[in-house]
């Protein structure tokens, strides 16, 4: 049931962005909307096909094994896959090309910080094979905040020439929370409460969201 629901709040998450911020001519147009909203879905799920490289999967970990620590890193990991894509569809742009190009830089982005991540801390390893749900709070935690800071960093009126620059600018403190998270996952031990790693969490996205809110979208 949460697999279910979780990608319908990520796809309403993206219609209101897409309604709210998206380029004039997308808010004015309904059959814009249902193409941008159309793409954004498929950017998803192409993207929580790329989640089991990373060790964790929704068909193998959740639905055959019943790993309520990898349901809990998925629902992180599909929210801040969600924020990178809704962040592309921010601001005024040429059309498609610039929103694959701005979502596209932002989910790289995130998707190396997850691999950083676990490279280091070994993280997916307590989700799969230990089941510690405390490590699945801590991922989907940081997952989701670099979501919020990655989404924010591609937000923004289109540039040519500018993304990759404007985006490097925007976009370093997600480096700085992911190094934060590998130091308390050293510290961490499956014996960790949930109590304490959803503090952890909070704290991630708490930061994300200061970081966003004194910052604002784009550079």
């Amino acid at each position: 049931m949460v697999l279910g629901i979780t990608p319908i709040a990520c796809l309403a998450l993206l219609l209101y962005c897409l309604e709210k911020f998206a380029a004039k001519a997308v808010r004015e147009s309904g059959s814009y909307l249902v193409i941008y909203l159309s793409l954004g879905a498929a950017i998803l799920g192409v993207s929580s096909l790329l989640f089991s490289f990373l060790g964790i999967g929704a068909r193998d970990d959740v639905l055959e094994r019943r790993n309520r620590a990898c349901l809990i890193a998925i629902v992180g990991a599909l929210l801040g896959a969600a924020f990178c894509v809704a962040g592309g569809n921010i601001g005024e742009g040429p059309g498609i090309a610039a929103v694959l190009e701005s979502a596209g830089a932002a989910l790289i982005t995130w998707f190396f910080l997850w691999y950083f991540a676990d490279l280091l801390s070994g993280i997916s390893d307590r989700i799969t094979v230990e089941r510690d749900d405390g490590s699945g709070v801590r991922l989907a935690g940081l997952l989701a905040a670099n979501g919020v800071l990655l989404g924010a960093a591609a937000a923004g009126d289109w540039i040519p020439g500018r993304l990759l620059h404007d985006f490097a600018l925007s976009a370093w403190p997600a480096l700085l929370l992911s190094g934060s998270a590998i130091v308390v996952e050293r510290i961490s031990t499956p014996r960790t409460s949930v109590a304490r790693s959803a503090l952890a969490a909070s704290a991630y996205l708490l930061a994300a969201g200061a970081w966003v809110a004194h910052r604002g979208l784009g550079s």
